[in-house]
């Protein structure tokens, strides 16, 4: 189900989003949502189950944001009445989803214009976007990783950029000689900031399977291994020659093609 949102934010109007919002302060992840889905729609939520929790960061409003997403079921039979922050709503497959249709933590959340692998090897993208004007690079989604084979051990950093439509636009790596795993995702981000300012973009949605990784570079854990400081110091100051720059978690069998970029050179190293 998605909303589409009146008011607020001008960069959000009109566009639609998943039922839910703020939580107050203290408040239970779980009853917050409750309270927002029937504050929103109406509807009252029958069970709930923890889907992935994903951390942001956005320049512009120099705000982070974690977003808890679940799966929902409803009861059936219930009248829907929105609230004044939106004024429609629709039920959608995400087959069906148009991603200039929705906001960009929806996009994220829902985890659409991502490639997922299937049985037969090749990749299918969730989502896509219509009449999107690609003769100037300015919106990328990068693919990050690093590995240790040994942790300390041979170590390599490997990323994929990608345009919106999820048309591969560079990808590379670097193989890094004995480091630790730390030290090799966070290269990967280095490399992959440093080819997307070469490129010309300027708003970046970033995407690893590295929880940790993610937290940190958000500001939600602190870094107490000094050895990061540098590299971590040296991202930060990539970062801020955006426009704008999301750090997202996905899970790992949605970043299997910068996991493959630094296999390969670990392989090729050996």
């Amino acid at each position: 189900m998605l909303l589409r949102r009146v008011g607020g934010n001008p960069r959000y109007e009109r566009l639609y989003e998943l039922p839910g919002g703020k939580l107050d302060f203290g408040e239970d992840p779980k009853a917050g949502l409750l309270r927002e889905v029937t504050e929103e729609t109406g509807l009252e939520v029958t069970t709930l189950q923890l889907f992935d929790v994903y951390s942001t960061f956005d320049i512009d409003e120099q705000r982070q944001y974690i977003s808890l997403v679940f799966w929902a079921s409803i009861s059936t039979g219930v009248h829907i009445e929105l609230s004044g922050e939106h004024d429609k709503y629709a039920w959608k497959k995400l087959s069906e989803i148009q991603l200039n249709d929705i906001t960009d933590f929806t996009q994220t959340e829902l985890q659409l214009g991502v490639s997922v692998a299937q049985s037969d090897g090749k990749s299918a993208t969730l989502g896509h976007i219509d009449g999107k004007n690609t003769s100037k690079i300015d919106r990328v989604i990068i693919y990050s990783d690093g590995g240790s084979r040994g942790n300390p051990g041979p170590s390599a950093s490997g990323f994929v950029i990608k345009d919106t439509n999820d048309r591969v636009l560079v990808e590379g790596g670097k193989y890094l000689g004995v480091t630790t795993n730390n030290q090799a995702e966070y290269q990967a981000v280095k490399l992959a900031l440093e080819k997307a300012l070469e490129m010309g973009a300027r708003y970046v949605q970033f995407r690893m399977d590295s929880l940790l990784v993610v937290n940190q570079l958000t500001g939600v854990y602190q870094i107490k291994n000094r050895d990061l400081w540098p590299i971590h110091t040296t991202i930060k100051e990539l970062a801020a020659k955006f426009k704008e720059i999301n750090f997202t978690h996905v899970l790992r069998e949605y970043n299997t093609e910068a996991d493959a970029m630094v296999n390969k050179i670990l392989d090729a190293q050996a």
